[in-house]
């Protein structure tokens, strides 16, 4: 609106900026879930900020940049009139909060593959139907949904205290040992990034490179 319109006006004047266009970024449409649903509130959601796009481009200022959108949102905010850029991030990961939005098939966005994955052991199989793991809060982060454990659809996990995971299942002829590895796909991909120093690629189970996470520790 008119705070925008003005705020772009400024930018324009001053000798050592350039003004390009407007990012309208909706984080909270990201995570809606159902396809119909995120489409919908999606596009309504977008019409003000599309308005302040026309007015700025009615007033000669340069638009050559209308961005916005993301992950979850990417095949809708294409529709938007004179959209040029989405600001996707989250796919090249993935996490199970993108996982429970849905898709045009079905409950599951199943639009990318998860990549980002975090190792656990197994620390303690004493209780039936119940697995004591590594990674809890510190590993994980607080966010919810819970992990998803790969390959055992049947497992709840809960990243129930600092130090430790808990996995519980129903399935009476499950068996894992002391020291068995488990692969989770991480709840909210952002945060867990920052609780890292390095990232591990890997390639038909094969780790092939080694990046360090240059930004560690330095969030706050």
């Amino acid at each position: 609106g008119d705070q925008a319109l003005a705020l772009a006006q400024l930018v324009d004047k001053l000798p050592n900026l350039n003004l390009r266009g407007m990012l309208a970024y909706d984080g909270g449409a990201q995570h809606i879930k159902g396809y119909k649903a995120r489409h919908d509130q999606s596009l309504a959601r977008s019409e003000d900020a599309l308005k302040t796009f026309e007015r700025m481009k009615a007033s000669g200022l340069n638009t050559e940049i209308f961005s916005g959108g993301g992950t979850g949102t990417y095949n809708i905010m294409t529709k938007v009139p004179g959209f040029t850029d989405v600001q996707v991030g989250s796919y090249v990961f993935m996490d199970a909060q993108y996982l429970e939005i849905g898709n045009e098939r079905g409950d599951i966005f199943t639009d990318f593959a998860p990549s980002l994955t975090v190792m656990t052991t197994v620390l303690n199989t004493y209780f039936p139907n119940r697995i004591t793991t590594d990674a809890g809060t510190k590993a994980l982060t607080l966010n919810k949904p819970d992990p998803i454990v790969i390959g055992e659809p049947g497992f709840r996990y809960t990243a129930g205290s600092d130090e430790f995971g808990t996995i519980q299942y129903d399935a009476a002829n499950k068996s894992y040992q002391v020291g068995d590895k488990l692969e989770l796909i991480v709840p909210h991909c952002d945060p867990v990034v920052n609780e890292y120093d390095v990232f591990y690629g890997v390639r038909n189970d094969r780790v092939e490179v080694v990046w360090p996470v240059t930004a560690r520790g330095k969030s706050q």
